[in-house]
């Protein structure tokens, strides 16, 4: 069955829908260009540009990321540098760590209904390709970044679709399953693969797919990201090479989609690629945890703010969530930093307490406050299938008898409540300032900002590395 038997910007339209579906999310990759694209795709990517870079400065020196990078160069040093760091490491590598760091503070940002963090494997992975092309003479512009980037997440996205509709088990961690190919994606077209070359980078990109949801809680968190991105660098420049895949990789007999759904259907990947754009439904958390977990904290906040609680007035407090909230962030007393960074319970009970919840709260003096334990101790959780995955019902009741509570119908962040600006450009100098300074993150805002118009994208890094 043909869908159209027209072109959209250069892009064949004429696929069928038995043709793997490979060779359609390569004609777009190699076709789509940043002027056509909807101005409201372009703002939302210009947004996810920043908020990517907020996220990996401001991630850079977690313990994590000084694992990884003294682990990676124990195996040898290089010469692309990382958004936060001192140390240069391969481009492989440096679009490892780039990713892993944008999503130590679990900040990152997520597309919600497959709960993909689609930005960080591409971004990085484009960035640490942008600079080693700077330096021998092949300049990437703003503008190209950033319809590498629109087309790696609307394709990273579009996989997870078709992932969490084919019934793919919750413990498989969606964007180690998808970002290399969304990161494969976009460095190919930096590279200026040709359709069949991208054919082969994709699909070298989902034979790598992997992660598990066990890694939470641990800094493997981090782990799988980052491997998307560095999977992502390595498939694309292996096609350039004329590394050759297979094209039934994703939807074909053994591919990615029948080894993790049983099926082949690839009709969400397909269907209106280059008209309708999934990466729109990509958000920009507020709060440094788990994005199931925002609605409750919006309604915690809420009922703090409002009514004057204090934390030792309280008897019980009743939640009901989304079933993510409770499959993804079931922690109830959680030990450690990462623990709380999925823990339903640990920002409950932080936001009444420090009416607040930011990096302060994620702290291990947070996560250990006797006050915060002590109302993890009193949350009690019922899943609600009726509710949205942006809404939360908190309900508290006070040692006095009365009780308030507070029904979160779009959490702040989401797509249906998105940050503003002035938001994320606060959320940007609250992570990047403690790093870089407030002169050079004020300067990294402006530059970041204003991407579309930056002659050269290796200027981030030279802006941004320590």
């Amino acid at each position: 069955m043909v869908a159209r038997l027209d072109t959209i910007n250069g892009f064949n339209m004429t696929r069928t829908s038995s043709d793997p579906v490979t060779l359609c999310m390569a004609d777009y990759a190699c076709a789509q260009s940043w002027g056509s694209l909807p101005e409201a795709v372009r703002v939302h990517t210009s947004r996810a540009w920043l908020n990517f870079v907020a996220c990996a400065t401001g991630g850079a020196l977690m313990p994590s990321v000084d694992a990884a990078v003294t682990g990676l160069l124990s195996m040898g040093a290089g010469e692309v540098p990382s958004l936060g760091r001192y140390e240069s490491t391969s481009l492989p590598d440096a679009a490892l760590i780039g990713s892993l760091a944008a999503s130590a503070h679990t900040y990152d940002d997520t597309h919600l209904s497959t709960i993909t963090h689609p930005t960080g494997p591409v971004a990085s992975a484009i960035l640490a390709t942008a600079y080693q092309l700077g330096s021998v003479d092949r300049p990437v512009s703003g503008e190209q970044m950033l319809n590498a980037l629109a087309i790696g997440i609307e394709l990273e996205c579009r996989v997870s679709c078709a992932i969490k509709a084919g019934g793919a088990n919750m413990g498989w961690y969606m964007t180690g399953l998808s970002g290399a190919i969304g990161a494969a994606a976009a460095v190919g077209r930096l590279l200026n693969l040709t359709q069949p070359q991208m054919v082969s980078a994709l699909g070298l990109a989902a034979s790598q797919a992997g992660g598990l949801r066990a890694a939470h809680g641990s800094m493997a968190i981090t782990f799988v990201p980052g491997l998307a991105a560095r999977d992502g660098v390595v498939a694309a420049h292996l096609a350039a090479a004329n590394y050759a895949c297979s094209a039934i990789a994703i939807d074909g007999r053994n591919g990615l989609l029948q080894v993790l759904t049983g099926g082949h259907d690839a009709s969400l990947i397909r269907d209106q690629l280059g008209e309708r754009f999934e990466s729109l439904n990509n958000a920009f958390k507020p709060y440094p945890c788990g994005i199931v977990v925002h609605p409750a904290i919006d309604a915690c906040l809420h009922l703090q703010r409002t009514h004057k609680i204090s934390h030792q007035d309280i008897a019980q407090i009743s939640l009901r969530v989304h079933p993510d909230a409770l499959t993804l962030c079931w922690r109830k007393l959680p030990e450690t930093v990462l623990d709380a960074q999925v823990s339903l319970y640990h920002w409950v009970g932080a936001s009444l307490v420090y009416g607040a919840a930011g990096i302060a709260q994620g702290t291990l003096e947070s996560v250990l406050d006797p006050a915060v334990r002590g109302l993890q101790e009193c949350v009690d959780v019922v899943v609600d299938p009726a509710l949205q995955d942006n809404q939360a019902v908190v309900k508290i009741r006070l040692r006095d008898g009365c009780e308030v509570e507070h029904f979160t119908r779009d959490a702040t962040g989401s797509v249906t409540n998105p940050m503003n600006d002035e938001q994320l450009a606060a959320k940007f100098l609250e992570l990047v300032i403690p790093v870089l300074g407030e002169r050079r993150a004020r300067s990294l805002l402006a530059k970041s900002s204003d991407m579309a118009n930056v002659n050269s994208a290796a200027e981030i890094l030279q802006l941004g590395a320590r």
